[in-house]
């Protein structure tokens, strides 16, 4: 819809409203009292916002809209259908995607509202406060929410990842061959989705692209590599080891008009995985931060046996369920070859089996940490998981629509549960917007105060400070300087855990307890041993980097009520137990700015993600937001807040050890084989030096935290001074008090148009 076509409509829209209210604009223009800020218009005004709506400021649409007994939030919400009614294809487009749009763009508009209140008044004294960059921040933030859920497929090379992924779509665009093909992650996205600035139907990004960017131009560019036709997933996306400009691709994104693309979005990852390719392990298992659902292949033949075991237990662990959702719904078990020379009988019976077969291990190494960290209540039975397996041939009809049909089934649950996340974050944006509309009335009043009441205020708030600040520096520090020992405790509980369990004895046990079949032992054993030694180290290392993080939030938040405020506004951030600071000042961004830079952050990478998911977009500012980007937290549903981002990635070495020891046993002589064969492995594990590859990720871990510590305390003073430097000056300075008043009643008319447009929505 053009400019001239969509103004036409408001047009309409209008008229008919001030028809409905039998007025005339004479009428209108008397009665355009709104926010208490007195008679707005006069006849000629509203004359002119009939003939162009879409050059009238809010504030004039808001008097218009109140006159005709309307609320301002009716005519945006307008501008949101007729918009959204353009954008997206009504024939294709699902309910929940165009609901999630049409909550984004009316979430939008009450910013919008609020925000043109302010600017058409262009007041100094409030410039000075930066709402400005408030309000864009809080944009950012829904645009951020403007991607739909995103299905990843995984698993080895040859498992047919391209191949469903191609039937999915129907359409042969990802490359496919009886041998490593895929070299980076691919994401199809409808055709609609594709921003102006991309013309062709493939485009080549860096690492650090993450879905929501599509949408956002400058970050399209800034990670743009190249885009053209198919050709590219040829050039870049396959393995080519002779071809050096391709390793810089990361990120392939496919635009193709399938229907299913319309609710979700899909997601194609690297299978080379266990012989050497750590590129290609870093793609694979990195794909799991940007998915909410996982489809996992296995081939019929060695369903979830041998590495495929491990590597299903690095992506499912890492993605629990979305909270208040089942445990399940998010996963698919394909089971995938299943060609029309295999009975259906023994097709059918292999996902239980299976997962008969491999239920303590499951739990041992995903399901027992899910209840540990609260995702999950009960551990699943083996029947339940079986019901999540599907059969997969493309020739095959039945299993291709019954696949097809479980996909879908599962987009549609993925996109109900993330319009659910919208919603929470929709109203944690507007209610932070408010609150800091909130505080900068409580500024501007604190304004009117006479100058050497203000100076006073502030030197006495800052003595009280300084006096505490010492304290506070020399617990940092003590914290900071724990590091070691901790480090040092963490060690400990991984060697003790090792030794008892690399034990001759402890594999021996485990062995019985876990297979009948001598070969399927032989198989399996390195790899799920070295995945209860990953599943403990990710344990360890949490508990460890949540209780640090607890500590620092501690004293973060004590540094931010000892440190001198132009205004006591303060509010709760909603659904958190944590207080944010609303004034000019917060010690948390500035504490996390620090860390702008660093390449790891160990535990304040789990400080970040707790802090980032339950205060949003006030964080979101200055140096703080670059790091916040650099994890991936800008705008992400997901968030990126799970351990594999903290620690840059899922650790693999089950996969690697398997590679290296996993095969050295077939044939075993004489006596127990379960004994010979537990001795066989331990002899591996020592000789493969696994308890220093465990201890590896630990050391880097605690240096990385102690490093990030230092960097934001001391980030945390100098944005401190800089803060108290600031608030003698505007306490020094003179205020017109009766222009004070006129920017307080500004203030509040943006307050009150961001409250009535709530009531508006609730309503």
């Amino acid at each position: 819809m053009n400019t001239e076509t969509l103004e036409e409509q408001l047009k309409a829209f209008l008229i008919a409203k001030r028809d409905e209210a039998g007025l005339s604009q004479s009428d209108v223009a008397a009665r355009s009292e709104v926010f208490g800020m007195g008679r707005l218009l006069d006849q000629r005004a509203v004359s002119r916002i009939e003939q162009a709506p879409l050059s009238s400021d809010a504030l004039k649409i808001a008097a218009y809209m109140t006159a005709v007994g309307c609320t301002p939030t009716d005519y945006f919400n307008e501008l949101s259908r007729l918009t959204i009614q353009e954008e997206t294809d009504p024939n294709m487009a699902t309910t929940q995607h165009s609901g999630i749009h049409e909550k984004l763009a009316q979430a939008h508009a009450r910013l919008e509202q609020a925000q043109a209140i302010i600017a058409a008044a262009k007041d100094t004294y409030i410039s000075s406060l930066q709402l400005g960059e408030t309000f864009e921040r809080s944009h950012a933030l829904l645009n951020g929410l403007q991607r739909k859920p995103v299905i990843g497929c995984f698993g080895h090379f040859d498992a047919g990842k391209s191949t469903l992924l191609n039937t999915l779509i129907s359409e042969s665009v990802l490359p496919t061959k009886y041998q490593p093909a895929t070299s980076v992650i691919n994401l199809l996205m409808h055709t609609s989705d594709r921003p102006a600035a991309l013309v062709g139907n493939v485009a080549v990004f860096s690492k650090g692209f993450m879905p929501h960017m599509i949408h956002d131009a400058a970050l399209v560019e800034q990670h743009l590599i190249e885009q053209g036709d198919g050709e590219l997933l040829r050039r870049y996306g396959m393995h080519q080891q002779d071809n050096e400009q391709a390793q810089q691709a990361y990120v392939a994104v496919v635009f193709s008009a399938a229907d299913i693309l319309n609710q979700v979005w899909l997601l194609d990852t690297p299978g080379q995985l266990g012989d050497g390719d750590d590129s290609d392990t870093d793609k694979a298992l990195a794909g799991v931060e940007l998915t909410d659902g996982i489809v996992f292949m296995s081939n019929h033949t060695g369903f979830l046996k041998d590495s495929d075991l491990g590597f299903a237990a690095n992506v499912i662990r890492a993605r629990p369920p979305a909270k208040g959702s089942d445990s399940l719904e998010h996963l698919l078990f394909v089971q995938s070859h299943c060609h029309g020379e295999i009975p259906a009988a023994d097709v059918d019976g292999v996902g239980l089996s299976a997962f008969r077969r491999v239920k303590r291990q499951l739990d041992n190494m995903i399901f027992g940490a899910w209840m540990e960290e609260r995702h999950i209540d009960t551990l699943p039975s083996a029947e339940q998981l079986a019901s999540r397996v599907q059969p997969f041939w493309r020739e095959n009809d039945l299993y291709r629509s019954a696949t097809l049909r479980r996909v879908r089934d599962m987009a549609t649950k993925l996109t109900a549960s993330y319009d659910a996340i919208v919603d929470q974050r929709i109203a944690q944006t507007m209610e932070q917007m408010v609150a800091a509309l909130q505080t900068a009335v409580d500024q501007l009043a604190f304004r009117k105060e006479d100058t050497i009441k203000r100076v006073k205020e502030v030197e006495e708030q800052e003595a009280r400070f300084r006096g505490e600040a010492g304290e506070l520096v020399a617990k940092f520090q003590a914290l900071i300087a724990s590091c070691p020992q901790r480090k040092k405790q963490d060690l400990e509980s991984i060697g003790d855990y090792y030794r008892v369990q690399a034990s001759a004895e402890s594999i021996e046990k485990l062995i019985h307890d876990t297979y009948t079949d001598k070969k399927e032992a032989q198989g399996e054993v390195v790899n799920y041993l070295s995945q209860l030694f990953t599943a403990k180290l990710e344990s360890v290392l949490k508990a460890s980097g949540r209780s640090i993080s607890a500590e620092v939030d501690n004293l973060l938040q004590r540094w931010q009520t000892a440190a001198p405020a132009m205004a006591a506004g303060t509010a709760s951030a909603p659904g958190a137990k944590l207080e944010m600071d609303l004034s000019a000042f917060n010690s948390r961004a500035a504490f996390v700015g620090g860390m702008a830079g660093l390449g790891s952050l160990g535990a304040m990478s789990l400080y970040v993600g707790t802090i980032a998911s339950n205060l949003g977009a006030y964080l979101m500012v200055g140096k703080a937001a670059g790091v916040m980007a650099s994890l991936g937290m800008v705008g992400s549903v997901t968030s990126v807040t799970s351990f594999v981002a903290a620690i840059g990635g899922p650790i693999t070495i089950g996969i690697a050890i398997a590679a290296a020891i996993g095969y050295m046993f077939y044939r075993l002589l004489g006596g127990s084989w379960q004994k010979s064969l537990a001795g066989k492995v331990a002899d591996g594990l020592r000789e493969n030096k696994l308890l220093s590859r465990l201890e590896q990720p630990v050391d880097a871990f605690w240096a990385s935290t102690e490093q990030a510590m230092g960097a934001g305390l001391k980030e945390l003073i100098q944005q401190t001074d800089a803060h108290i430097d600031g608030l003698k000056r505007d306490a020094a300075m003179a205020y017109d008090p009766a222009q004070l008043d006129q920017s307080v009643h500004t203030v509040a008319a943006a307050l009150a148009s961001m409250r009535a447009g709530e009531t508006s929505r609730a309503a």
